[in-house]
């Protein structure tokens, strides 16, 4: 059996603002492409299809249109789950019915230690459980951690489990040890949301969403799919993709996704990119840009723009420099001379006109708000 596995699709994402909905069916469309022309039995969606519990219509269309091409087009059964970020009653609504045509979604604990076979492989449908969802649903007051409420579903799960066939696990989970990135809802303080990878040594596989980097761990049984695009400036060197698991060959495979838009955090001069002295890269990328010299820059944000449509954030890199406070004497200096100070000791030089100008104009609205 080949499985495709693929998970945090995040549909209705935003970046910074900027609608990704074109992007991610530039995405889902290489998916789709890749199961025309290869051979894959199972499509595994390990959670967090949506962004939001409440997706926008957009988002649903969106969703609706290419679960329709693999399953009802293509022919290929699915198996899916709720992630953290998914409204469960967007997903399961009509699970019943999916049925037919072999959509399997699993939003319930409950029903977690049901086995769904296709051919001769075992899945169990794990989706994102709250630790205080496992400690009612078991009545156990001492389940307080995720690794408390895990393990006390997998055991029940193995007991009913067939350990001489082919399981598989589908989860939405922080495996120990696993890397993480900023786009990732935190589910809990500290690391306490962690599961040790040893509760999964009695599955054959273990094909689990949630987090973003497909390499996010590395283990022969244990996978994260990834997601297919970059959803944060923190994941722009991450390779997205999806993994083909092939279960006859024991072997597991990462296949890129190319992005509709690239997304780049560029670190450099303010004046070395308006005046087009540097590769920052492709025009249409989507950028985050941190940046030098822009004391005298007016509407820096709409000069980049002219030049890079797609700048969705500007900061500015602050200069790191050795100093001694006690070296700036501001007993005895009017507020113009301090502030002349601080700049001839930070940046070696006298104030602009536009620096004078902004700093006049806060001292006289700090002055107005204290009187």
């Amino acid at each position: 059996m080949r499985i495709l596995h693929t998970a945090d699709w995040h549909i209705g994402k935003r970046l910074a603002g900027q609608s990704l909905l074109d992007d991610q069916a530039f995405a889902l469309d290489q998916i789709v492409s890749y199961i025309k022309n290869n051979s894959v039995d199972v499509v595994v969606i390990a959670g967090d299809i949506y962004d939001r519990v409440n997706p926008s219509q957009g988002a649903m269309n969106l969703v609706n249109t290419y679960l329709k091409r693999i399953n009802l087009d293509l022919k290929v059964p699915i198996v899916m789950i709720s992630g953290n970020h998914d409204g469960k009653v967007f997903l399961d609504g009509n699970s019943e019915w999916f049925k037919a045509t072999q959509l399997y979604v699993n939003t319930d604990l409950s029903k977690c230690y049901e086995k769904l076979t296709i051919g001769i492989t075992n899945f169990y449908l794990l989706p994102y459980i709250e630790v205080t969802e496992a400690r009612v649903f078991y009545k156990d007051k001492s389940i307080t951690t995720f690794e408390a409420a895990y393990e006390r579903i997998l055991e029940d799960i193995k007991n009913e489990m067939n350990h001489d066939e082919t399981n598989v696990l589908v989860g939405h989970l922080f495996v120990k040890h696993a890397k993480e990135s900023e786009s990732e809802e935190k589910m809990s303080v500290g690391l306490v949301e962690e599961v040790s990878q040893s509760l999964f040594t009695d599955f054959d596989y273990t094909l689990l969403g949630h987090l973003h980097h497909p390499f996010a761990i590395t283990h022969d049984t244990i996978h994260y799919s990834g997601s297919p695009l970059k959803y944060s400036f923190d994941e722009a060197k991450q390779p997205k993709g999806f993994k083909v698991i092939d279960i006859s060959a024991n072997t597991h495979e990462f296949i890129p996704l190319e992005g509709k838009h690239e997304v780049i955090e560029y670190h450099g001069s303010y004046k070395s990119v308006v005046e087009d002295k540097v590769d920052v890269g492709p025009r249409d990328a989507y950028y985050k840009f941190v940046l030098t010299d822009m004391e005298s820059a007016t509407e820096p944000m709409a000069t980049l723009k002219k030049l890079y449509p797609n700048t969705l954030v500007l900061s500015r890199q602050m200069d790191v420099a050795d100093y001694d406070m006690n070296t700036i004497d501001v007993s005895e200096q009017s507020d113009t001379e301090i502030f002349e100070s601080f700049i001839k000791k930070f940046k070696d030089r006298k104030p602009t006109e536009f620096e004078n100008e902004t700093f006049n104009q806060t001292m006289k609205e700090v002055i107005h708000e204290t009187n």
